[in-house]
């Protein structure tokens, strides 16, 4: 899915989940969709990576499991779009980040789309895109990582705030063996004796 095809494919499931009648849902957004939404990359995106749900009140709360609504909306979509049957997923909420635990910054400049009476979706903002793309570059190696690492552009503050706290509350150790390649990739290997 390209911009426009996400936006198409986010306002079907919307009309679904009107027809049904269903309660009003908000999920948080985060992976390439975002990255699309904001207009930092145009790579395109196989599926929708739903990282939390925001309840009509604004708290923040995990997506896994998905709600059966959600879950019968999509797979409608699926069938209408020709779409994967898991094209919506919140594998991200089960094995990702405690969300109580994410810093404040994570949370800011979330751009949020409203799509029918019963859809909104916030998708994460470049502070947290830039977190979860380090993450997936020092837990995986997919080229798309550094890829999108390059297309959002974190600076040298960014870069050490996103690694000195992933290595603090989720690697759980004082250095990887993975920093020093990714920071010479990114553009800012001075920074290596600082971090590792």
């Amino acid at each position: 899915m390209n911009e426009s095809a996400l936006m198409s494919t986010l306002s079907l499931l919307g009309e679904f989940l009107t027809e049904s009648g269903s309660s009003p849902t908000w999920l948080v957004v985060g992976g390439g969709s975002a990255l699309l939404a904001h207009r930092l990359s145009s790579r395109p995106t196989m599926d929708v990576d739903v990282m939390a749900l925001r309840e009509w009140e604004g708290n923040i709360v995990s997506a896994y499991p998905l709600p059966i609504a959600i879950k019968n909306a999509a797979a409608r979509v699926a069938a209408e779009l020709n779409l994967d049957q898991d094209w919506l997923n919140s594998a991200a909420s089960l094995h990702g980040f405690d969300l109580s635990q994410l810093p404040k910054r994570f949370w800011e400049d979330l751009e949020t789309h409203e799509f029918g009476d019963q859809l909104k979706v916030s998708f994460i903002g470049r502070p947290g895109l830039i977190l979860l793309k380090f993450a997936a570059a020092l837990g995986r190696d997919q080229r798309r990582d550094i890829e999108d690492l390059l297309c959002l552009q974190p600076t040298r503050n960014e870069t050490a705030e996103s690694l000195n706290w992933l290595l603090r509350h989720f690697h759980d150790r004082e250095t990887h063996p993975k920093i020093p390649t990714l920071l010479q990739e990114i553009g800012h290997a001075d920074l290596t004796p600082d971090i590792t």
